[in-house]
């Protein structure tokens, strides 16, 4: 068996390349951070076919969602915009309401004037829909993802002289329920046998509270995550299948992090830092990490680098992450991701603006008199719940206090704290301030630049608003 494995892999490494037609799939799970995935370190979750794609692609280490919330962030990667630009401020359905602006147009508009089909199967997440040109829209049940896999075949393999652009949006490892561990596959899937992982065998992240409890949702959570890597698979095979893996760029993501308190709807660690791997035909190298800072708003540039695609309408706040694909160490030009986050849903409001660096991180709560206001996902699920009553008053590292009622700003030292507990925005250290000062008006600069609404009444020199 070991052999034939080998075989195949060698025969990956040497294939001929041809991009006549050169094709993408976008493949996103639905909340899960970076480091619940097995080739970023993680020993218990069970993801092969994502570490696959690794293996046959890059890893980047330092990717993130600018938003941690799941219609905005989607709409920055759909945009190439960030939240404060691109108009979808908060979810797009129901009471929500919120939409893309009138002005602004999407990567799948783009890529149709340039005579490519569009599909996005799964969850959308999206509107209006009319800024969505997409050819094959198909929702379906984006947890079932044996049926998803087969709608991507009927897609690949129709009109196959035309190139494409197709998302595959799995629902996944979103949480299943608010009740008991608020995760865990509920209703089988016809194809697949869902893994099963022992809640005393987890290792709780240190940015929650580690009881019997949060182990049991975690491993409901793990559950899912192995459905999800399970489809990633199919979708390879479905690829091969159609004879396109020589002409398509495969990208997996996670629309943010997970649904826990710490996470979604903040502008921390688990919430923004997600798995980011691409896998191009036209790699020379192969399965090793980049070390650049990218985040979402690349992802539209990137797909018009491949596609070949002009457009000049505006100009977008990320840049195509292909000519920088193969560099090992942090190239020049990509030491900080801009982060813009408005709010989760209507009833969490709270403006956040965030530089982060390699090591340090600064996070701006522009309306930061007010208390944080956990996403509605959060702030009724066991985890968030059952921690208030029970008194502790803590939530991982963090006071409860603290988490609610932040400062104007926080300063992070990422490689002492990589959890986010010790906010050294008052620090009298000479390198801090410095660093701090400087990363201070880099944040302004880029926020001007880009026009952002929210700087023509607040800015984070000024307290008293």
């Amino acid at each position: 068996m070991k052999s034939i494995i080998l075989t195949l892999a060698i025969l990956w490494f040497v294939r001929p390349v041809y991009c006549e037609n050169k094709n993408v799939v976008l493949m996103i799970s639905d909340n899960q951070s970076w480091f619940d995935v097995g080739c970023y370190g993680n020993k218990v979750v069970k993801t092969p076919n994502i570490d696959r794609l690794a293996q046959e692609g890059v890893r980047f280490e330092q990717a993130f969602a600018t938003t941690a919330s799941c219609g905005p962030s989607r709409a920055v990667m759909y945009t190439g915009l960030l939240t404060h630009s691109n108009g979808q401020y908060a979810h797009p359905h129901r009471e929500h309401n919120q939409e893309l602006r009138p002005d602004v147009t999407t990567v799948f508009e783009m890529v149709k004037g340039n005579g490519y089909r569009t599909g996005l199967i799964g969850k959308d997440h999206i509107r209006p829909m009319e800024k969505y040109p997409i050819d094959y829209l198909k929702k379906g049940n984006s947890r079932d993802v044996v049926s998803m896999t087969k709608l991507a075949d009927n897609f690949i393999s129709q009109d196959s002289d035309k190139p494409f652009l197709l998302i595959m949006s799995f629902s996944d490892p979103h949480p299943t329920s608010i009740d008991g561990t608020g995760w865990g596959i509920k209703k089988q899937t016809q194809g697949y046998s869902p893994e099963t992982y022992d809640p005393a065998k987890i290792e709780v992240p240190p940015f929650l509270p580690d009881n019997a409890h949060v182990r049991e949702g975690i491993a409901g959570y793990y559950q899912q995550i192995s459905r999800m890597d399970f489809g990633v698979g199919e979708t390879l095979k479905v690829i091969d299948k159609n004879g396109v893996a020589d002409s398509t760029l495969v990208i997996f993501i996670s629309d943010h992090g997970t649904s826990e308190p710490g996470a979604m709807g903040t502008h921390y660690e688990p919430g923004v830092r997600v798995p980011f791997i691409v896998r191009s035909p036209t790699q020379t190298k192969r399965g090793f990490t980049n070390q650049a800072l990218v985040a979402f708003a690349d992802l539209t540039p990137t797909i018009l680098d491949w596609t070949g695609t002009t457009f000049g309408n505006y100009p977008l706040h990320g840049r195509s992450i292909l000519p920088i694909l193969e560099e090992v160490e942090n190239p020049p030009g990509w030491d900080y991701a801009l982060l813009s986050h408005i709010g989760h849903d209507v009833f969490a409001h709270y403006p956040m603006r965030t530089l982060r660096g390699a090591r340090y991180k600064l996070i701006w709560n522009i309306l930061w008199r007010a208390e944080y206001p956990l996403p509605i996902d959060t702030v009724q699920r066991r985890t968030w719940v059952e921690n208030r009553q029970s008194g502790g008053g803590m939530i991982g590292q963090r006071t409860i206090d603290a988490f609610l009622h932040r400062p104007q700003l926080e300063f992070y030292d990422l490689k002492l704290d990589p959890w986010e507990s010790r906010n050294l925005i008052d620090s009298d250290d000479p390198g801090i301030a410095a660093m701090r000062e400087q990363m201070i008006t880099e944040l302004v600069e880029r926020l001007e630049k880009q026009g952002d609404p929210w700087m023509r009444k607040y800015h984070p020199r000024r307290s008293g608003q």
